[in-house]
């Protein structure tokens, strides 16, 4: 379904954007099974993941098989054609560049005599990282997460992959983890996976963070358990908003409109220009090119044609959609990059597919969601990391500021901080 939608002045914004995300929204009785889902896990550990795979995924298996034997990583790797095992080689080492380069430093600094201050990281533990199932497999996911991690220097990385109707997983989504090292891997999926790396089972192992995308239940459940488990951002249905001109290739955005679709029909789908007739032909050629995007129960999705009066208008609807993914495919692209201030991944001119960075540009395909672009990132290194800072203070430097800071603590009324200064003071004179 192709809608159309006028914008004529700011006003128009917002009625434009309620209706373009009311078909991702989350239902109140989708996030009542997500939170029964959740209190089944949080009670029942591995038996409530096995019971749930069973209502869900249709698969039956034992407590042993949760985990996958790293034999069958092994076969997996072996069982893919060379060509194959060289295009994740490559995107795996594109990814990595990226993240080493995203790196933060550690750095200190003397900032008067006797006084240094600076900043300290450290990777996390262990992080749980969710790779989507269903209609397609995701090797790429496995490597658009797992790398950032293992660059961080993140000690034990568990994937969770769902399970097919054979109680296996897709070859090569598991052969992909193989790529990243040595971690673990477990069959599960749907909101009872992240339940089970947030709370810990008798068999999954507790993760200080959770990653990766999923569907409206999976962003569900990690939304719900962002108290419980550190979670990296919300990544529900896929997003592309296209910004098209007289110099833009129609079928190439209209490829790259529908190509988000293939992960969701409720994916978000958007083209925008200030030229109608542009967005006329534009309805035409996704109208061709829509075939074969239909899921099994009929559903294709819905693109948004957004017409508005300026160039000032384009910007400023683009900003407030703060998109997954923006691709500009108008003359100048890359000079407008600096009025764009909210979107997860900004792909400049032609020839800068989304499809490229799903696989091979270096920085994660993990994008924030449902808006979340105007207050958060994307997925990286950074992310596996916690910042410690540290205070060191010579004798010269304590004697320089303790009477200030025994000034302030007394303002506020709290006199043992201000002992805690005088004690010293008195054993250093």
């Amino acid at each position: 379904m192709i809608n159309m939608f006028e914008i004529t002045r700011q006003e128009d914004i917002s009625a434009a954007l309620t209706e373009i995300r009311r078909a991702s929204e989350i239902s109140p009785e989708k996030e009542s099974v997500v939170k029964g889902i959740i209190d089944a896990v949080r009670e029942g550990g591995d038996d409530a993941v096995l019971e749930l795979t069973r209502e869900f995924d249709g698969v039956s298996m034992e407590v042993e098989d949760l985990e996958v034997p790293r034999r069958e990583v092994e076969a997996a790797w072996d069982s893919l054609d060379e060509e194959t095992r060289e295009a994740l080689r490559l995107a795996e080492g594109r990814v990595s560049a990226f993240a080493r380069r995203g790196l933060p430093a550690d750095w200190e600094e003397e900032v008067s005599p006797g006084v240094t201050v600076g900043e300290v990281h450290r990777p996390l533990d262990t992080v749980g990282i969710y790779v989507p199932g269903g209609r397609y497999p995701y090797p790429s996911t496995v490597l658009m997460t797992g790398v950032p991690a293992r660059e961080a220097g993140v000690k034990e990385i568990l994937y969770s992959i769902p399970p097919d109707g054979e109680g296996v997983d897709s070859s090569v989504t598991l052969a992909a983890t193989r790529l990243v090292g040595d971690c673990r891997v477990f069959r599960m999926g749907g909101a009872q996976a992240i339940a089970a790396m947030a709370f810990g089972t008798g068999t999954v192992p507790r993760c200080r963070m959770v990653a990766g995308p999923g569907n409206v239940y999976v962003a569900t459940a990690k939304r719900l358990l962002a108290g419980v488990v550190t979670i990296d951002l919300d990544a529900g249905p896929s997003e592309i908003a296209v910004y098209v001109d007289g110099s833009a290739d129609i079928s190439i955005a209209a490829a790259d409109v529908l190509a988000q679709l293939e992960h969701d029909p409720r994916a978000i789908a958007v083209m925008v220009s200030e030229s109608v007739d542009l967005l006329r032909s534009a309805e035409g050629v996704l109208e061709g090119l829509a075939d074969g995007l239909e899921t099994e129960s009929g559903e294709q999705g819905t693109v948004s044609l957004v017409r508005c009066d300026s160039h000032e208008l384009a910007i400023s609807f683009l900003n407030r959609l703060a998109p997954e993914h923006l691709e500009l495919m108008v003359a100048g692209a890359r000079m407008l990059v600096g009025e764009i201030t909210a979107a997860g991944c900004v792909f400049v001119g032609p020839y800068s597919a989304v499809a490229l960075g799903d696989y091979v540009a270096g920085p994660s395909h993990v994008l924030p969601t449902g808006g979340s672009a105007a207050r958060l990132s994307g997925l990286s290194a950074r992310d596996f990391m916690r910042t410690m800072n540290v205070v060191s203070y010579n004798s010269e430097g304590f004697k320089e500021y303790c009477g200030v800071a025994g000034r302030l603590a007394r303002l506020e009324g709290l006199e043992k901080h201000a002992l805690s200064l005088d004690i010293r003071m008195r054993g250093s004179n």
